[in-house]
């Protein structure tokens, strides 16, 4: 009785231990509303609803007054809206953090590398070929102002080689607790990209880096 009160206890104090860390927490959002999949959203004159959403995050860092204070291990973090587990990323510390920079994408090195493993795996869909690399952000769904058959759109931007690398690097600042939030508002791609005229972007390509150049501000901290 007493070894099991005494396992029991252990494992509230690493728990208790663990809430100490920080962590980021990836919220997808269409204006106001928590985006799901599948389900239609308004913009305007158009219905939009959202099939998949996956991207990559790479060298996540964060920083205090200008200062590297930790960095994960793990270099690479495949975000998938339909996985909410990996909506979430430890820091694996407890140090006070006033910046966080990530870059969306994959780098040339790790492109050059060829298919890899864990979230580099090509099992997840996030892979072309050799010749084009890795899919650093993939959204899908329908939408009706979309011309293409059953108004289907596919923005699949990759690309590391000149001029169309396609990794974008992200900084945010705020006042970071121990669980933060970041927006990632998917509606202000809709504002500068129309959908009726860029909806098949499936390959490295000048449409792939109008899209690109808008991922930065999509990302926004919230408490």
């Amino acid at each position: 009785m007493i070894r099991w009160l005494v396992v029991f206890l252990s494992l509230l104090a690493i728990k208790a231990e663990a809430q100490d860390f920080h962590s980021i927490q990836f919220v997808p959002k269409f204006g106001n509303h928590h985006l799901e999949l599948n389900t239609e959203y308004t913009l305007g004159n158009d219905k939009i609803t959202f099939t998949n959403l996956k991207f990559y995050i790479a060298d996540l860092s964060f920083f205090l007054k200008d200062s590297l204070i930790h960095r994960p291990d793990q270099k690479v973090f495949l975000i998938d809206v339909s996985d909410s587990n990996s909506l979430k990323i430890f820091t694996n510390t407890k140090s006070t953090f006033d910046r966080i920079t990530f870059k969306i994408g994959i780098d040339s090195v790790t492109n050059v590398a060829g298919a890899l493993d864990g979230d580099l795996d090509p099992v997840h869909g996030m892979y072309w070929t050799w010749q084009s690399g890795y899919i650093n952000f993939k959204l899908e769904g329908i939408a009706t102002n979309c011309p293409a058959r059953l108004h289907k759109f596919y923005w699949h931007i990759g690309g590391y080689l000149q001029p169309f690398a396609a990794q974008r690097c992200i900084e945010l600042k705020g006042n970071f607790s121990k669980i933060k939030n970041v927006n990632i508002q998917i509606d202000e791609l809709f504002k500068y990209i129309d959908i009726s005229q860029t909806y098949n972007v499936m390959s490295p390509s000048v449409h792939a880096i109008e899209i690109a150049d808008r991922l930065a501000g999509i990302f926004k901290i919230t408490d």
